[in-house]
């Protein structure tokens, strides 16, 4: 089989090529696209926690409905919270990264709690939004007797958090399968 000179040229330049060296511009924007991921899947959860825990109705005869009347509720303050308190211990690492383009801790063991964590932290959200939508469209469809437009009302309001929720699921959603390309070079 016959090579042209063209051919030959090209593969002996291909042979000089550095196959394991990084791209330049990619490798730049993985630690801002890392501290980006993980700043908005805070942001998102807090503004989810806010309005989960400010949301209430006074009923007419002086009750107070809020998040704690519904256990799906109370699950899904706890898996903000989880996620909040993660991606609080996270966003120094990230910083880190951003700064000095290295790992504080390049160590195998902590990138595979790192990814196992993400994985665990993506699962909690994901059931906690479910949770919650599941919960509040089933609870739409129920006619109560007495104060129906208040509850209804604060029903209504329960979809804002969940939509936060959900934004911070995506946000979390990035920083884990950033977590996962840590992986092949450890």
């Amino acid at each position: 089989m016959g090579y042209d000179r063209k051919t030959l040229r090209l593969g002996k330049k291909m042979s000089n090529y550095n196959f394991d060296e990084k791209l330049s511009s990619s490798s730049n924007k993985l630690p801002l696209i890392t501290l980006g991921a993980r700043v908005i899947t805070l942001v998102y959860l807090l503004v989810s926690w806010a309005v989960l825990q400010t949301s209430a109705v006074t009923l007419k005869d002086g009750d107070k409905l809020n998040y704690d009347h519904y256990r799906s509720y109370s699950y899904t303050l706890f898996v903000v919270i989880a996620g909040v308190a993660y991606s609080v211990l996270l966003i120094p690492f990230a910083i880190y990264f951003l700064i000095t383009k290295k790992r504080l801790i390049s160590h195998k063991l902590f990138r595979l709690i790192e990814f196992y964590c993400d994985k665990i932290i993506l699962c909690l959200l994901a059931t906690g939004a479910a949770a919650m939508l599941g919960a509040t469209m089933d609870l739409l469809r129920i006619r109560y007797e007495n104060d129906n437009s208040k509850k209804h009302d604060f029903l209504n309001l329960m979809f804002i958090p969940a939509a936060f929720l959900l934004a911070g699921f995506v946000g979390s959603g990035i920083s884990s399968v950033l977590s996962s390309f840590s992986l092949h070079k450890v």
